[in-house]
């Protein structure tokens, strides 16, 4: 088995390397491929052009600090590149789908490059896993060895797992890796996307600002352009060792000693698994001790130490995983978008969280999230929209699902009334009912307006009565209650 590389920087830029002197990917029983000759290198810029990028440093919004950075960079990469460009997020708000190719990959041109950036502006969604999983197939990672770049400033947000993904491309692939920078993201989001450069032996750089966003990306692409680790053919024995027993979804640490043979990597199995069969495995370029997860499911496992280019296992250990106990107890049912408080009970690990989901959602897929530092109680803030959801304990490494509880989201009531007419630019009043969340408003529109658009509004927050400017032109439009949360529409009235 030939588990591969991949090096992946968070969400505003993908950069995927390829060199195509490299031959066929390697089966589980064969060896890798030689170098030839020849050494083109083809790389894919995937920039993050989310909603979020927004989001300001200092004053400044992030696509713009991202937009000069990438600037500098491109000026500085060898002429000798094929550079080609993907976008995601810049067209539709809310579509998981918005994925582009906006420069083929050819021969190196900074002017194009430079000007597709300036131009691409944010205010969708974060696919970032099916961006990579895109411009990996375009570069037929498969065939050749390849890497990626990727530059986000935030999580996946659609339904997606991206250390899944990371894992499935590694297996897959030529000699695939993936470096990671996360820019303006807290630890808990960083520990998350982590796994995209761990589980292909990449780098996960964090960067806060400009500079750090810099020096990330150049150290980033000078990793890019090292050549790989030699293979040892005659590995020998290897040791490897760690605690007797760790609580399950854990962190911890392995040690070893071993040849540390091109992606060569120690693994968590469980002992009555085949020996290239693993829960969470770490690479051995990354040095003695080793970070890994323990396993989800309490029971008897084994460390192992793989020799990658041979597919045997050189070094064992017993490891036992050891069962936690969770809890999570919230109200019966709530109305929507409000808050609520929910107990718990767990292990309490650096990145669990409580969350809410609908019932068919995935364990790490959720509507709104709380993480465990908040203590218990902690506060979730209800779905937009009424049914039947679920309260879970998630643990935030393997994002596995400890405990749940159902709870009912209701309806609730509002109403608006205005005046029947009002002149153009004049102020009227409006008397309203409804939840009073903190962010919902009362706004008027036009009747054609998606109810998160509007002509005026004024937060609820001012009163019942309150007062609203008619538009400037004559027309009939809605004055309409918006809960602030989902911007669902409540009640509606019209005026003329």
């Amino acid at each position: 088995m030939m588990i591969q590389r991949i090096f992946c920087v968070t969400g505003l830029v993908s950069l995927f390397l390829l060199n195509t002197s490299w031959g066929p990917a390697a089966s589980l029983s064969s060896k890798p491929a030689k170098p030839s000759d020849t050494d083109v290198k083809r790389m894919v810029l995937v920039l993050d052009a989310s909603g979020s990028m927004w989001g300001r440093i200092r004053g400044k919004a992030k696509i713009e600090i991202a937009k000069e950075v990438l600037k500098k960079l491109i000026d500085g990469m060898p002429a000798d590149l094929q550079v080609g460009l993907y976008a995601y997020g810049h067209r539709t708000k809310g579509d998981c789908a918005d994925i582009e190719m906006l420069s083929p990959v050819e021969p190196l041109n900074r002017s194009g490059l430079k000007k597709r950036i300036a131009a691409i502006s944010p205010r969708g969604k974060t696919p970032l896993s099916e961006a990579v999983h895109q411009a990996a197939k375009t570069l037929h990672y498969t065939k050749e060895r390849a890497a990626v770049v990727l530059v986000s400033d935030g999580l996946e947000t659609c339904d997606m797992d991206p250390c899944k993904l990371a894992v499935e491309l590694a297996m897959s692939g030529a000699d695939f890796t993936v470096h990671v920078v996360g820019f303006d993201i807290n630890v808990e989001e960083q520990e998350q996307l982590r796994c995209l450069a761990d589980k292909t032996g990449g780098l996960f750089l964090a960067a806060a600002d400009a500079d750090a966003l810099q020096e990330a990306l150049t150290r980033t692409v000078a990793k890019v352009k090292e050549p790989p680790a030699p293979v040892k053919e005659d590995p020998g024995t290897a040791k490897v060792g760690g605690p007797a027993s760790v609580p399950v979804g854990s962190a911890f640490e392995a040690v070893w000693q071993g040849p540390d043979s091109r992606n060569d990597y120690i693994a968590i199995a469980h002992k009555s698994d085949e020996d290239l069969h693993y829960v969470d495995y770490a690479y051995t370029k990354k040095g003695s001790p080793v970070r890994l997860t323990a396993p989800a499911e309490p029971g008897e496992y084994e460390l192992r130490y793989v020799h990658n280019h041979s597919g045997t296992v050189i070094g064992r250990a017993d490891i036992k995983a050891t069962p936690v106990q969770a809890s999570v107890q919230a109200p019966a049912s709530v109305g929507v978008a409000t808050e609520f408080e929910v107990t718990w009970q767990g292990p309490a690990y650096k990145i669990d969280y409580i969350s809410i989901a609908r019932v068919d959602q995935r364990p790490g897929s959720h509507i709104n999230y709380t993480y465990t530092r908040e203590g218990s109680p902690l506060k979730l803030r209800a779905p937009s929209d009424p049914g039947t959801y679920e309260v879970r304990y998630i643990l935030g490494r393997g994002r596995k699902l400890l405990v749940k509880t159902t709870i009912e989201i209701n309806a609730v009531d509002a109403s608006v009334q205005a005046p029947d007419s009002a002149d153009v630019a004049t102020e009227f009043e409006v008397t309203w009912q409804g939840p009073a969340n903190k962010s919902d408003y009362i706004s008027i529109a036009r009747p054609d307006q998606r109810p998160g658009s509007h002509v005026n509004h004024t937060y609820i927050r001012e009163g019942s009565p309150l007062w609203l400017r008619a538009p400037s032109d004559p027309g009939t439009y809605e004055v309409r209650y918006i809960l602030g949360r989902g911007r669902r529409l409540l009640a509606k009235t019209t005026i003329k």
